[in-house]
Formats: structure tokens, C-alpha cells, sequence
């Protein structure tokens, strides 16, 4: 074996340099752009546009590691079977004194060596360099390796992917490149989980299924017949998910030239006035404007239906609060974050002229210096440490806790407040100090905080929530309005108030949780209320759910394509990347219903196949339920996989007959000699 790995890696040690050198091009110019981006920032002639910029494993990288391994490591792959397909040299290669395991072994640990060479160490030396305090002024955690940890594994199951595409002996044009889709799945897949480990499952299964798939075919030449039991499992699982891959492409495609239908809905929308109407837009037809009684709304220039444009252009400013009173409250946006998104680690609070402020997800803001790009300390509700990034006091996270505002008024990034379970602190950045703006009283806990600022950026007001009240705050700490938290959390924990054109006058939504209202059976109300400043609670009303699925009758027909063709066994893959909450968010049981029709009909077909080409009943049997479980993307598979001889009429019985066997599957006669010409040399 250290003869035939020394020989692939001589042959093919120019392809890794070659990779080496424009990996290498690629990751310095990323690294230079973030360190001008901190340049300029220390000069002033720069402005803060993204924490993903900012730190190069959060932004570009990630997405410039998957790219470029999935080529390199596609391309190597095929280049090291591709030179040796010629029949003569193919010959000469597996007739060494070694078995054709041992041979292919040689070749992927060669392989592998050489892609480590041309993709892993210098990604190694830019993560060195970022590491490396005094280079970029953000902050630094060995978990935002993840993300490109994932490109380079991703880029071992495209390096399989390449050689079971050179191996097999199929038309280009057909089934060869199939195999590269269980590639473009985990890579997919893997960047879309939410944690790690599920990322490391599905690019351990890819390269199972891809290196198993180019085993077998090394084995045997490149053909299905003659590989081991587990080469054509592998293969067969390889084409399976190449086949749902062109059959979404195909149908994402045709969708794209039929006419499309809406998606129904239905929501209630508060207008500067505080009327509440009601929007519904139908699977087909217009969009309707309604009042709680029914009547259309009409526009008072021209006394026709009022458009959508017209009317969000009256509706009200909404800023809102996701209420939550669970302890570890300041670690939810870690905990519900993708394991590669900025946000699970730090996000910018604020630039002073000479600091960046960072909120971190241990709770508390850290500073580092624009000039020398170096950690300087953190702050917490007990004011700031000099040179640590921890603390016994932490705020909550302002995600976890908080929530958004839209139109006029919206939240006031960054914040000129952060909370604790019993307190909300005003910040004072520039003298690094935070002072208490509102304290809970009598054992009551805080469960979300959210500044209001206008379009200028000034701080108008905090909307505060806590387990007994919701209220309103100017920004000197005098309260504008308070109301009681009713009905209470955690059966309803989304608050939400619409700012009216009338001088101090809101409206107060409380919206039931979505999971604890779909359990119900969509029958938990809303809950209005008109208040004023200084005066509380004018009214109150309960509205009924307008939330829920509206059926599988009222989606456009080409979603219901689309959803057909998925295959039935395909529902697990749910539950793999998102748990048990897949039952409840992603899986309708009438798109299994009809994905299940289209197996059934991919059955019977396949089924007909097997009875014309004269297969066992056993392997009929097989490849039916194969094709239920898989639909129409296991039919592809079977057509690709199985080699389909040719036929012609028996001699004797004259049904067709596949030209590969010895004797006719229907009568058991042999091939009827060559006929005679005058030619023959021996007599038989």
C-alpha cells in the first residue's frame, strides 16, 4: 500500500498545490478586508455594518470554505480514477499483488492527505490569525470554528462524490453525476440544523453513503452486477438521493412557469385611529378589508375597496414583547440559534468614538478598542471590570426577553436599557456605568424590556413587561400608563401595543402562545385593550384566533406537485434535523397521503419492469417496497442502478429474452447456433 500512496501522491500532488495556492488567495483577501474594515473604522471614515463582517468565521468564510472544498475536493476525487479509465491501464492497475480494497484504500488515504494539504492548512493559519489578539477588534470563541469545520467535512463527501462519479460506467448525460446529490444534501442539511452534532450525523451519513457507493463500484469496475451486498446498498442510497434532488430541480423549475396561487391568511390590524380591521386574503381572489362586523372598508376618495397599500399607510406603529419568565432567560438566543449564527455569540450594542461594544451571551457587554483592536473589559448591571469577560452579575438576553418594533417608532438599536430578572438598567457607555431606570417590587420578576425610539434615533419611551403588569415608561422614569398582565403567561406571551395618532392614546394586544393556542384548537382569543396615559384602561374586547393551517384543499396546485413528489420515507428526515416539534411544523398528514399515491403508482411500475426482465420474486418484492417507501425518486434510482441488457425473440418460444443469460427465462432453451456462412475454420 506505501508504494501505490506514494504513486497517487506524486501524480497528483500538483492538483493540491494548485488548490493550496487559490485557497490561500481567496482567504487572504477576506482577512485583508476585515482588517481595513477596523481600520477605517478607527479613522472614522468607516461605519459599522454587520457583526458577520466583522468576524470573517461568522461571515465570509464559512460560505467561501463550502464553495471552494466542495470543488477541490469533487475534482480531486475524479482526477485520481479519471487517468486510469483507460481499459489497458485499469487492467494493469487492479492485477497488483493486492486486493481491490487494499488499492482503493491506498488511493482515498492519498487523497485525503493531498485535500488536507490543499484545504485544511490554510485555513488553519487564518484561524491562527484571527485568534491572535491585536488583529481584529471583535470577539474571539472556539465555537464560531464550527461553521467552517462543517465546509471542510462537507468537502470530504464531495471528494467521494467525485470518485464515484469517475468510477461508474453510465452516461453523462444519465445517472453518472448522480452520487454528487448526497453531497449537495448534507451540505445543505448540515448547515441548516440547529446544532453541531446533528451537522456532524448527516456529513457522517453523506460520506457513508458516498464512500460506500465508490467502494462498490471500484470493486467492480464501475457496474452494479458483481458489487458486494453493501456497495449496491450504497449506491442505490447514493442515486436515491442524487434522483430527489433533479426531481425538486425539475419541479422547483416547472413551478417557476406555472401560475401561481396565494397562500391564504387572515390577520387583525390596528389603525392610527384605533379601529382594529381585518385582513383575509383567500387561496384565490382579492384581498379583503373588513370591520369586526363584517363591512368592507372602503377608501374615502373614491368609495371602492381599499388596497393594501393605501391601508398600511393608516395602520398603527406596533412595538412588541415576547414575555418570558424562565430562568436561563439570558441564554435563550444561544439555545434557539443555528450553531453558526452570529447572533448565538455577540452582536454589536454600540460604537463610541474609541470602543466597540459587544453584547455577549454570557450576559454582560464587552469592550475592545478601535485603535489597538484589543479586549479592554465587560460590563455588567454592577459596572465595568477592567480585563475580564465574565462576572457573577449578568444582564438577561434583550432577544430572549424582548422583542421588535416596526413603523414610525421602532426599537431603539442599540438600547439605552438592559434587564435583570428584578431591575432595568439605563447605559451610560461612554462612562461605562449602568445606573437602575425601573425596579420590581413586592417578589414581581421582569419579563421583557423594549426601548422605543424614533426614526432621529430618540429615545421616546420602555415598554416594560412583568409577571403582574405591563407598562409604559418615559425616558426620565416616570410612568406614561400601567395595565394588569391579563390574561397572564404563559398561556399568552406575546404583548404588543399600536401607538395612535391621538395625543397619549395606545392599544394593548396580549396574543396567546402559538404551540399552547394550536393545542387548543386555535379557540384562545386575543386580547384588546384602548388605554390612555395617565387614565389606564378605557375598554377591552377579546377577538377570536385567526391563526392555524388552513388545509391541504386551499394550497395552489403546484405546491400540491411539489408535495406529491416527496417521498413517504423522506417525512423521517424531519425529524432527524428538527426533532418531535417537525410533527407539529412541518409534516400535514395529507401530504403524506398524497406522497403515498405517487409511491404506490412508482410501485406497480417498477413492479412491471421486474416481471419484463424476468427478475426473482424476492428482488421484485424488494424493489417494491423500496419504491413505496421512496416514490418516484426511488424509481429513478431503480432505472439507474439495475444495467438493462438488451432483448430479443426466442428462437424457440419467441418471447423476448434478455441476451446476458444462457437459457430463455420462459422455456429454458438455449441461444440457437450462428448460422453457417462458409466461413467456419473447426467443426463443432
Amino acid at each position: 500500500m506505501k508504494t501505490l500512496i506514494g504513486k497517487e501522491l506524486r501524480e497528483h500532488l500538483k492538483v493540491a498545490v494548485l488548490g493550496l495556492g487559490i485557497f490561500t488567495f481567496v482567504l487572504v483577501q477576506i482577512y485583508r478586508e476585515c482588517t481595513q474594515y477596523f481600520a477605517n473604522l478607527a479613522s472614522g471614515q468607516g461605519s459599522w455594518n454587520g457583526d458577520a463582517n466583522a468576524q470573517p468565521l461568522l461571515g465570509a468564510l464559512p460560505s467561501s470554505v463550502m464553495i471552494y472544498c466542495a470543488i477541490f475536493g469533487a475534482a480531486l476525487g475524479w482526477l485520481q480514477v479519471h487517468s486510469e479509465r483507460h481499459r489497458d491501464l485499469w487492467a494493469f492497475l487492479i492485477h497488483r499483488p493486492l486486493s481491490r480494497s487494499r488499492i482503493f484504500f491506498s488511493k482515498v488515504i492519498a487523497g485525503l492527505c493531498l485535500y488536507a494539504l490543499g484545504a485544511v492548512l490554510p485555513l488553519l493559519g487564518m484561524i491562527v490569525a484571527i485568534r491572535m489578539p491585536g488583529h481584529l477588534a471583535v470577539p474571539f470563541e472556539w465555537g464560531m470554528v464550527l461553521p467552517v469545520t462543517v465546509g471542510l467535512l462537507c468537502g470530504i463527501v464531495y471528494y467521494f462524490a467525485g470518485l464515484l462519479t469517475g468510477l461508474r460506467q453510465a452516461r453523462w448525460y444519465g445517472s453518472r453525476a448522480l452520487g454528487v446529490g448526497v453531497a449537495i444534501v448534507a451540505w445543505i442539511a448540515a448547515n441548516d440544523v440547529p446544532e453541531f452534532w446533528r451537522a456532524l450525523v448527516l456529513i457522517g451519513l453523506g460520506g457513508a453513503i458516498t464512500g460506500g457507493a465508490a467502494w462498490g463500484s471500484f470493486l467492480s469496475g464501475g457496474y452494479y452486477e458483481g458489487q458486494p451486498r453493501w456497495g449496491r446498498r450504497a449506491l442505490v442510497a447514493s442515486l436515491l438521493v442524487g434522483s430527489f434532488v433533479v426531481v425538486l430541480f425539475v419541479t422547483a423549475l416547472l413551478e417557476s412557469l406555472l401560475p401561481r396561487g396565494s397562500y391564504p391568511w387572515s390577520r387583525y390590524q390596528t389603525t392610527k385611529d384605533g379601529a382594529i380591521y381585518k385582513l383575509t386574503q383567500p387561496a384565490h381572489g382579492a384581498l379583503q378589508i373588513t370591520d369586526l362586523a363584517g363591512q368592507p372598508l372602503k377608501d374615502a376618495k373614491t368609495g371602492r375597496a381599499m388596497t393594501l397599500n393605501d391601508f398600511n399607510r393608516q395602520a398603527a406603529s406596533e412595538p412588541s414583547v415576547q414575555a418570558n419568565f424562565e430562568e436561563g432567560a439570558q441564554y435563550e438566543r444561544a439555545h434557539r440559534s443555528r450553531y453558526g449564527e452570529s447572533s448565538r455569540f455577540f452582536t454589536l450594542w454600540r460604537q463610541t468614538p474609541d470602543t466597540l461594544w459587544y453584547w455577549n451571551r454570557n450576559g454582560r457587554l464587552w469592550a475592545y478598542d478601535v485603535a489597538s483592536r484589543r479586549f479592554m473589559g465587560s460590563l455588567g448591571p454592577s459596572g465595568f471590570t477592567p480585563g475580564s469577560t465574565t462576572g457573577s452579575d449578568r444582564f438577561n438576553d434583550p432577544e430572549g426577553r424582548g422583542g421588535h418594533g416596526n413603523g414610525y417608532y421602532e426599537q431603539s438599536y442599540p438600547a439605552r436599557t438592559l434587564s435583570t430578572d428584578t431591575a432595568v438598567y439605563r447605559l451610560d457607555l461612554d462612562s461605562r456605568t449602568a445606573t437602575v431606570f425601573f425596579a420590581a417590587t413586592n417578589g414581581d420578576r421582569i419579563g421583557g424590556a423594549l426601548d422605543i425610539a424614533s426614526k432621529d434615533s430618540d429615545w421616546v419611551s420602555t415598554f416594560i413587561v412583568t409577571r403582574s403588569s405591563i407598562q409604559l415608561l418615559a425616558p426620565d422614569g416616570k410612568l406614561v400608563w400601567q395595565i394588569p398582565y391579563e390574561p397572564a403567561y404563559p398561556a399568552y406571551d406575546g404583548i404588543s401595543y399600536f401607538i395612535l395618532d391621538a395625543t397619549n392614546k395606545f392599544v394593548v394586544w396580549i396574543e396567546p402562545d402559538g404551540r399552547t393556542n394550536k393545542l387548543s384548537g386555535w379557540t384562545l382569543p386575543s386580547h384588546v385593550t384602548w388605554v390612555a396615559a395617565g387614565q389606564g384602561a378605557l375598554q377591552s374586547t377579546n377577538l377570536p384566533s385567526l391563526s392555524g393551517y388552513r388545509g391541504w384543499r386551499e394550497l395552489p396546485l403546484t405546491e400540491r406537485v411539489v408535495r406529491s413528489v416527496v417521498p413517504p420515507g423522506f417525512f423521517a428526515a424531519p425529524l432527524l434535523l428538527y426533532g418531535f416539534a417537525a410533527l407539529r411544523d412541518f409534516i400535514f398528514w395529507t401530504d403524506v397521503a398524497a406522497s403515498v399515491t405517487v409511491a404506490v403508482v412508482c410501485a406497480g411500475i417498477g413492479w412491471g419492469l421486474g416481471r419484463r426482465n424476468h427478475f426473482s420474486v424476492g428482488g421484485q418484492c424488494k424493489w417494491a417496497v423500496f419504491h413505496v417507501l421512496f416514490g418516484l425518486p426511488g424509481l429513478l434510482a431503480f432505472l439507474s442502478a439495475q444495467e438493462w441488457p438488451a432483448q430479443e425473440p426466442c428462437a424457440q418460444c419467441k418471447k423476448p429474452r434478455v441476451v446476458n443469460r444462457d437459457h430463455c427465462e420462459s422455456c429454458g432453451a438455449d441461444f440457437a447456433p450462428p448460422a453457417r456462412n462458409g466461413t467456419e475454420i473447426f467443426e463443432v
